[in-house]
C-alpha cells in the first residue's frame, strides 16, 4: 500500500515513511566501500591498489549505467503483470548488454586505448586495475536485476524489505573480504589485493539481488492481470521512456572516469588517484541519502500539493547531508577517518582533505536534481 494517504495533503511525516527504509538501503549500500577499503588499505601496496580501486569503479558503474534507472523504469512503469513482463524483457536485454560491453572492454586491447590512451593511467595503475575489472564482469547484471525488482516493490508501497537486502549485502561483502584477507595471511594461498575487493563486491551483490528476488515474489504475484487505468506498454514505448534517464546518468556519471584522467596528469599521479578514492569512500556516506529520494518523488507526486511538499522535503535532505561534511571538516573528523579506518596513508590523506572540501556541495545539489529529474513537469 502507498505511504500516502488516501484523503488529505501530502505531510513530511508521510514523506519521510516511504523515504527512510530506501534511505537505508542506500547508507547501507555506502559502507560497503570503507568496508573494502579498510581491507585494502591493510594489504601490500595500499595506494597504487586504492588507486586501482578508483578506476574499478568509475568504469564499472559508467559501463552499468543502462540499468541503474531499471529502478525509476519499474517504478513508473510497472502496474499489472503484463507491465511486469514486457519491463523484465528489457531489463534483460540491458542486463545482457551491459555485461558484454563491460567483457569486449576488459578483455580487448580496448581497455588499454582507455586506460592508456584516453586516461593517461600509469601502467602500474592500468595493469593492477585490469584483474579488479575482469572480476566485476557480472556485476552489473546483478545491479540490474536487483533495481528492476526493488522498482516494483516501491511501486506498491513496499520498501521496507529493501533496507534489509542491502543489509545483506554490507554483510557478505564484509564476510567475504574478511575471509579473503585471512586467506592472504595463510601461506597455502596467494591473493592479489585487488582480488579481494572485487570479488567480495560481486559477491555481495549477487547475494543481494538473490535477496531481492525471493522476497519480491509475492509482490509480483499479486499484481492486477491488467491495471484499470492500464494504457498499453510496448517496447517502443519502453525504450522511449528509458533513453532519457539512461542518457542523463550516463553522461552524469561519464564524470568519474573524466575525473580519473584529469587526476592521472597530476605530478604524483598514484597518491591522488589514491587520495580522490578515499575521499570520496566518506563523501558518499554523506551524499547517498539523497540518492533515495527520486522514487519517492516519482510515488508520491500527485499534484500541486504534494509536489510542493515533496520539494521541501527534498531541499532538506539535501540541506542535512551537506551540513554534515561542513560539521565534519570543521572538527578534523574527515581527517580522522582517513587515516584511522580506512588507513589512508599520509599522501593519499592530505589529497583526501582536499577533495572532501570541494565535494561539500554535492549533496544539495544531487538532491535538487532528484527533485527537478522525477517531479511532473506542466
Amino acid at each position: 500500500m502507498n505511504a500516502r494517504a488516501d484523503s488529505g495533503p501530502l505531510s513530511q511525516s508521510a514523506i519521510f515513511k516511504l523515504y527512510l527504509p530506501l534511505a537505508f538501503s542506500w547508507v547501507f549500500m555506502a559502507l560497503e566501500a570503507p568496508i573494502c577499503q579498510s581491507v585494502l588499505s591493510r594489504l601490500p601496496e595500499p595506494t597504487l591498489n586504492t588507486a586501482a580501486l578508483l578506476i574499478v569503479m568509475t568504469l564499472s558503474i559508467w559501463i552499468e549505467s543502462p540499468v541503474i534507472d531499471l529502478l525509476s523504469t519499474s517504478t513508473t512503469l510497472v502496474k499489472d503483470r503484463a507491465g511486469f513482463r514486457v519491463v523484465r524483457r528489457f531489463a534483460l536485454a540491458m542486463m545482457a548488454l551491459v555485461t558484454l560491453a563491460h567483457a569486449l572492454i576488459v578483455f580487448t586491447p580496448a581497455y588499454w586505448a582507455i586506460t592508456l590512451g584516453a586516461m593517461k593511467l600509469p601502467r602500474d595503475v592500468a595493469e593492477c586495475a585490469r584483474l579488479g575489472m575482469m572480476i566485476m564482469v557480472p556485476w552489473s547484471a546483478f545491479i540490474g536485476w536487483r533495481r528492476f525488482l526493488q522498482g516494483v516493490m516501491i511501486s506498491r508501497g513496499q520498501t521496507k524489505q529493501i533496507g534489509f537486502s542491502t543489509l545483506s549485502r554490507v554483510v557478505m561483502v564484509t564476510l567475504t573480504s574478511g575471509a579473503l584477507f585471512f586467506a592472504f595471511h595463510n601461506t597455502a594461498f596467494d591473493v592479489e589485493p585487488m582480488a579481494i575487493v572485487t570479488i567480495a563486491l560481486v559477491v555481495s551483490v549477487a547475494v543481494e539481488a538473490g535477496f531481492v528476488h525471493m522476497v519480491s515474489r509475492p509482490i509480483v504475484r499479486e499484481l492486477p492481470e491488467m491495471a484499470p487505468t492500464r494504457k498499453d506498454l510496448s517496447t517502443r514505448s519502453l525504450v522511449k521512456f528509458h533513453a532519457p534517464l539512461t542518457g542523463t546518468t550516463m553522461v552524469m556519471l561519464i564524470g568519474g572516469p573524466l575525473v580519473s584522467a584529469a587526476l592521472s596528469r597530476a605530478a604524483n599521479p598514484v597518491d591522488v588517484l589514491a587520495g580522490w578514492q578515499v575521499a570520496m569512500v566518506v563523501t558518499f556516506l554523506h551524499r547517498t541519502i539523497v540518492f533515495a529520494l527520486p522514487e519517492v518523488v516519482i510515488t508520491l507526486a500527485k499534484d500541486d500539493q504534494s509536489v510542493a511538499a515533496l520539494r521541501k522535503f527534498c531541499v532538506t535532505v539535501g540541506c542535512f547531508a551537506s551540513g554534515s561534511m561542513v560539521l565534519m571538516a570543521a572538527t578534523g573528523g574527515d581527517a580522522a577517518f582517513f587515516r584511522g579506518p580506512l588507513h589512508a596513508e599520509a599522501g593519499p590523506a592530505h589529497q583526501a582533505h582536499l577533495a572532501y572540501l570541494a565535494a561539500i556541495g554535492l549533496p544539495i545539489v544531487g538532491a535538487i536534481q532528484s527533485y527537478l529529474w522525477s517531479a511532473p513537469q506542466k
